[in-house]
């Protein structure tokens, strides 16, 4: 299921309930000038309103440019988020900008709604809370890694399962999980030698869809890793700044709904065929 409509995001969010949404998964303007609803970083206020139809524990995470980075972190701090983490996705598709270095990363703003009790208790009242790493593990290109200890240190070793099946007290090797590596705050520590730097790759003309003109779409396949952990399955995504609706069709395939707003109509027309089109597949459809 999904809405997508078309206006100013502090307003459209008046209209929601608090404690609506399970996340907030969001690219929102960076700031950069690129173009008139690029001219600023969203105020304080935008995410006081993202704050309160948030459920308690709910996770708000924010694409942003490495030079705004701070303007937008402490807003989303001041709007009474707890300031996380820093995801870095590692993307080199860019242009040199004048007297810069080759733009290499965006960074993303992890914040976090504040917990009600505990984990445990948050998620058993709110259904969110707490992140999911186990099923979301970076798998292995080749075999798993292995490496050196020291001598007289433990060495994990694990089943065919993934599970460890003891300890050894050796010189030698420590064999990595065969299920793959815990995610990591850095998108891109893949392990095939061409993507080494790079986890997701810039959207491809086909994933856009056709009449899709806006300039910073994102990949699906990275959206969906971001709310396949920070949100869980069956719950509500929301996006206040959703462009061309990539982080829609990334929560309607992976089983959530969605919410999203756009101020630009063509954007929104945009979002609203592309997220219409998974709907029409999937068990979730549009309304």
């Amino acid at each position: 299921m999904f809405t997508i409509t078309t206006g100013d995001s502090r307003l459209l969010l008046n209209e929601y309930p608090t404690q609506t949404f399970h996340a907030c998964i969001t690219d929102p303007p960076y700031g950069m000038k690129m173009a008139a609803w690029d001219r600023t970083v969203p105020p304080v206020e935008l995410w006081q309103e993202v704050y309160r139809t948030l459920r308690p524990g709910a996770f708000c995470l924010a694409f942003c440019s490495p030079q705004l980075y701070h303007r937008l972190a402490v807003n989303i701090e001041d709007a009474g988020f707890l300031v996380k983490d820093q995801i870095m996705w590692m993307t080199t598709t860019k242009m040199p900008k004048y007297n810069l270095l080759k733009p290499a990363h965006e960074p993303i703003v992890v914040a976090q709604k504040p917990l009600d009790g505990t984990v445990a208790h948050n998620f058993e009242v709110w259904g969110c809370g707490s992140i999911k790493t186990v099923s979301t593990r970076i798998p292995w290109d080749k075999k798993p890694p292995t490496g050196w200890v020291a001598n007289g240190a433990s060495r994990r070793t694990f089943g065919a399962a993934g599970k460890t099946t003891g300890t050894q007290k050796e010189f030698g090797t420590v064999d990595a999980n065969p299920n793959g590596r815990y995610p990591s705050n850095i998108i891109g520590e893949v392990q095939t030698e061409h993507q080494k730097y790079f986890y997701a790759p810039r959207a491809t003309r086909k994933e856009k869809g056709p009449n899709n003109q806006h300039p910073t779409v994102k990949p699906i396949s990275l959206m969906s890793y971001l709310i396949d952990i920070y949100s869980p399955a069956g719950t509500t995504v929301l996006d206040p700044f959703c462009g061309s609706g990539t982080t829609g069709v990334a929560a309607l395939q992976s089983g959530r709904s969605f919410v999203g707003f756009d101020i630009d109509p063509t954007y929104s027309a945009v979002a609203t065929s592309r997220c219409t089109a998974v709907s029409k597949d999937s068990l979730f459809p549009s309304v």
